[in-house]
């Protein structure tokens, strides 16, 4: 029985912390600052923090066809001539829609410079979220993942640049 009890009560500690965690993070984001992790305006980090919103099904789970679903339905919501490319005054309605693609902008889609952008620009193109955080490559990422990619992790010293603490 005591034993049932002190796994109970350390399996509560696990969740408080991973609440209290999440909530900083929430804070801190709500707040405007950058993440903590030093995913501030990088593209990288800017997928990473809104990995979580293509959730569809709500199952904790993010997929690489989630994602592609996701964009899909974005593309084709700001596609409004419906030529299946998007021009560059077409993809500033996805960046109103989804402010991610503020950051991974026309450009940033746009690699071979045609002056428009295809769905199949944007879901071909390697998601940097499960680059950076699928080292299994599942095409997988659970809410632990996302979680622990925007806790600050401690900073360590690059020897090339000194007092880079």
């Amino acid at each position: 029985m005591k034993r049932k009890r002190s796994t109970r009560m350390a399996h509560h500690k696990k969740l408080r912390l991973g609440l209290m965690a999440a909530s900083a993070t929430l804070a801190i984001l709500a707040a405007g600052c950058s993440s903590p992790a030093g995913l501030s305006d990088s593209v990288e980090g800017s997928f990473i923090r809104a990995a979580a919103t293509w959730d569809i099904n709500h199952d904790g789970v993010v997929t690489c066809d989630e994602w592609r679903a996701y964009v899909g339905q974005l593309f084709k919501d700001a596609d409004v001539n419906r030529d299946g490319k998007l021009s560059p005054e077409e993809f500033a309605r996805l960046s109103k829609m989804d402010r991610l693609f503020e950051t991974a902008d026309f450009k940033y889609y746009d690699v071979e410079r045609k002056g428009y952008v295809t769905e199949s620009d944007m879901v071909d193109r390697r998601n940097p979220a499960f680059v950076e955080l699928d080292k299994q490559n599942t095409c997988r990422l659970n809410t632990y993942q996302l979680r622990a990619a925007t806790v600050e992790q401690p900073k360590k010293e690059n020897p090339a640049i000194p007092g880079s603490r």
